[in-house]
C-alpha cells in the first residue's frame, strides 16, 4: 500500500478537495489523510468535521484539474488503476512555539485532537521540538522545510522521537512552487536526513492542489534526491506510514 498522509483540507471548496483526492487515487495511493492546520491554541473551530468522500466518486472523478495535472506530468509519472478501496483519514496539525501551550493542547485524552485519526505537531521553537520528540502525545512531527528552521535538527532529540514511534515528516510539494522554496527545502531535507540517518522519516506531499501531487514511485525517486537511500525512500511512502 502507498500512503500520502498530508493533503490540505482547509479550504471550503469541496470540489477542490475531491479533485485533489481523486488525483491521488489515480496516481496509485491507497491511504490518504486530509489535514486541518491549526496554530497555537486549539479552539472549537478546530474540532474534526472530516467526512470521507464516496470511494466510487473518487475513482470516477476526472475534473479539469485532474486531467490537466495528468497531462502536465505525462511521461514523468506512472498512473495506476485506482484501488477498489481507498482509506481516507483525518489529520490535525498544530503549529506551536510555546511549550506550555503544546502540552495543554496535545495532552493525552485532550478532546479536540482525539477526534482525528492522526495528530501532528509542527514545532516553531527549539523547546517545542525537544518536547515533541520526548513527551508530546503525537503521531507525527512535521517541519516547514521550505523556510529557514528556527532551530537545529539535533540527532539525539530526533532519535528519541523515532524510538517512541513518532514519525518525522518530509513534505515535497513546497519544492514545486518556486525556486527559493526548492533550494531551502532541499537544504533542510538534507539536514533532516543527516540528523536521522534516514530513519523514521515519512514522505508526504503537503499538496494544496492536484498538480502538486506526484505518484508513489516518483515521490520515492524525489526522496532519494533529498538524501534517503532507495530502501528508506520506499518505506517512507509505505510501511513506515502504516505504523503511524
Amino acid at each position: 500500500m502507498f500512503y500520502d498522509l498530508n493533503l490540505s483540507g482547509d479550504e471550503s471548496d469541496a470540489f477542490l478537495q475531491r479533485e485533489r483526492l481523486a488525483m491521488a487515487v489515480r496516481l496509485g495511493y491507497d491511504c490518504l489523510a486530509t489535514n486541518h492546520q491549526a496554530a497555537d491554541r486549539l479552539a472549537e473551530s478546530d474540532r474534526c468535521t472530516h467526512t470521507p468522500f464516496d470511494a466510487t466518486s473518487l475513482v470516477a472523478a476526472g475534473g479539469s484539474g485532474v486531467r490537466e495535472a495528468l497531462r502536465s506530468q505525462q511521461g514523468l509519472i506512472r498512473t495506476h488503476a485506482p484501488p477498489r478501496q481507498v482509506q481516507q483519514l483525518s489529520r490535525l496539525t498544530l503549529a506551536v512555539d510555546e511549550a506550555a501551550v503544546a502540552a495543554a493542547a496535545l495532552a493525552p485524552g485532550a478532546p479536540l485532537p482525539a477526534g482525528y485519526d492522526i495528530v501532528a505537531v509542527q514545532p516553531m521553537s527549539e523547546r517545542v521540538l525537544q518536547q515533541a520528540c520526548t513527551a508530546l502525545d503525537v503521531d507525527v512531527i512535521t517541519f516547514d522545510l521550505a523556510r529557514r528552521l528556527p532551530y537545529r535538527l539535533r540527532p539525539a532529540a530526533l532519535a528519541a522521537a523515532v524510538k517512541r514511534g513518532v514519525a518525522l515528516e518530509l513534505c515535497y510539494a513546497p519544492a514545486l512552487r518556486d525556486e527559493a522554496s526548492r533550494r531551502t527545502l532541499f537544504s533542510n531535507a538534507a539536514a533532516l536526513v543527516r540528523a536521522t540517518r534516514g530513519h523514521g522519516i515519512i514522505l508526504s506531499s503537503g499538496a494544496r492542489a492536484a498538480f502538486e501531487l506526484r505518484g508513489p514511485y516518483d515521490a520515492v525517486n524525489l526522496a532519494t534526491l533529498l538524501g534517503l537511500r532507495a530502501d528508506q525512500a520506499q518505506v517512507a511512502v509505505s510501511s513506515r506510514c502504516a505504523d503511524v
